[in-house]
């Protein structure tokens, strides 16, 4: 037995069960991996919080299979520190499975998380889950236990939702009816319901029959996501550089437009490649950062199609994993865009207005519709009708979903206007900061469920 593993047993901390069921969940975040982004994120990040404030913390995650980057099992149970660890559950399919296609598999991953709880045999004071599958694991371990504990569902996204940004033609493959079907169940053996943002809450009310929803948004971790001083000499030049081919000089003279996302169909990485290719004919010194992770075997060919096919090579740094470098990059750019139709909150967004960068988001992202907008609100449209109506806020241009016009004069107005782009910088930082960083909004949470908060 570890050190650690013994610290975590001996220890009479309360603790959590923190269950977020599917993905590939670890401690060191790797941006672009299926089913992994966010909630992850948010995870790890509330933990560390949680852990702060005095409990200890047990992360729940499919596993049983090897980790397609490290090439490591996700298995058995792995430790931060003395209090705070992830425990991979198992059940019969040995590969990963999309979070789509997890219903079969919850029965199995309940068994062996309810035998594992008895065979350590420590007390569990509170279940957090996260999305619908881990509330539905949730369930069934809670209601094998001789005492049930008190269970709060963090949904993040709701079927209800999903169904009305995805266009019909893909439910079928989403599975949505059926996840829809699951979540309506839910209601009466569960003990709260956290909303990660307003639409959440909305559709919370309207479409699921709950009522005073808790709040518990994703937060910005502000001692990593800050705008820092990057000199000339600073390696981040370089990488832009050797990824592009253009010089450092180049590279520090140009616009930066940076969008880091997992690699998939709902982020419409495409719409911001051809909305950038647009500008790009007005300002030809802009370079797109952009998230692609080429493990994305359906989606990562297309996007450097197009790449080519826009005539954007030198002018577009197709990235990776490149975690540890992001609060560097988010100080150098220009602006972020996002044009994604499917967020639970926005948490990139998050992370780069902490870092005082423009944000320049499509209408189906809650952080910037909910918050980043502000009350002082511009409506620019085209005269011509290119593009449809924009929202100018005061840290954020909002255009239309799939309107590539439309994110193509966004990114225009900050690119011809300077003292805009601070201007709106500032204040999708000051939006953030302090409002949304983890220990004020986990200890509201806490409170909230009559949660004694041992260091507060």
């Amino acid at each position: 037995m570890s050190q650690f593993e013994q610290a975590f047993l001996e220890s009479e901390r309360k603790h959590i069960l923190m269950i977020t069921n599917h993905g590939m969940h670890n401690w060191k975040y790797i941006p672009g991996l299926p089913d992994t982004g966010g909630q992850n994120v948010f995870v790890n990040q509330f933990t560390y919080t949680l852990a702060d404030l005095g409990y200890k913390i047990t992360i729940i995650n499919r596993g049983g299979y090897k980790h397609p980057v490290t090439g490591d099992m996700q298995q058995g149970l792995n430790y931060l520190d003395e209090n705070q660890r992830v425990l991979y559950i198992e059940d019969s399919t040995k590969e990963f499975v999309r979070k789509e296609d997890m219903d079969e598999h919850i029965p199995e991953l309940a068994d062996f998380l309810y035998e594992h709880l008895n065979t350590e045999n420590i007390p569990v004071d509170l279940i957090i889950s996260h999305y619908w599958d881990s509330c539905k694991l949730a369930i069934m371990v809670n209601e094998k236990l001789d005492q049930p504990v008190k269970h709060i569902w963090v949904p993040h996204s709701l079927g209800e939702v999903k169904k009305r940004n995805m266009p019909e033609d893909t439910w079928e493959d989403l599975r949505i009816d059926e996840r829809i079907a699951n979540e309506k169940t839910f209601r009466n053996k569960i003990d709260g319901v956290a909303a990660t943002s307003a639409l959440i809450r909305d559709s919370l009310e309207s479409d699921y029959g709950y009522r005073d929803c808790l709040f518990l948004p994703p937060c910005v971790n502000a001692e990593r996501f800050y705008q820092r001083e990057v000199d000339d000499q600073h390696e981040i030049w370089n990488f832009l550089s050797q990824i592009t081919g253009q010089s450092r000089d180049y590279v520090r003279e140009c616009h930066i437009v940076a969008e880091i996302s997992r690699t998939d169909k709902t982020k419409r990485k495409d719409v911001l490649l051809k909305a950038f290719a647009e500008v790009r004919k007005k300002h030809p010194k802009a370079i797109l950062v952009l998230a692609v992770d080429d493990s994305a075997e359906k989606v990562a060919p297309e996007l450097h199609q197009l790449i080519d096919e826009l005539e954007l090579n030198g002018h577009v740094a197709a990235i990776g994993n490149e975690w540890e470098r992001l609060p560097y990059l988010y100080s150098i750019i220009s602006l972020y865009c996002s044009p994604s139709v499917m967020e639970g909150f926005g948490m990139a967004v998050q992370e780069a207005a902490a870092t005082r960068a423009p944000i320049v988001g499509s209408n189906k992202i809650p952080f910037v519709t909910e918050y980043l907008l502000g009350d002082d609100i511009e409506i620019i449209r085209s005269p011509d009708n290119e593009h449809k109506p924009l929202k100018l806020g005061e840290g954020a241009i909002v255009a239309e979903a799939d309107d590539i016009q439309g994110f193509a004069k966004a990114l225009q107005i900050y690119f011809d206007d300077a003292v805009l782009r601070k201007k709106s910088g500032e204040c999708a930082y000051h939006i953030t900061v302090p409002q949304f960083t983890w220990k004020n909004m986990a200890k509201s949470f806490l409170e909230s469920i009559d949660m004694d908060i041992p260091n507060p």
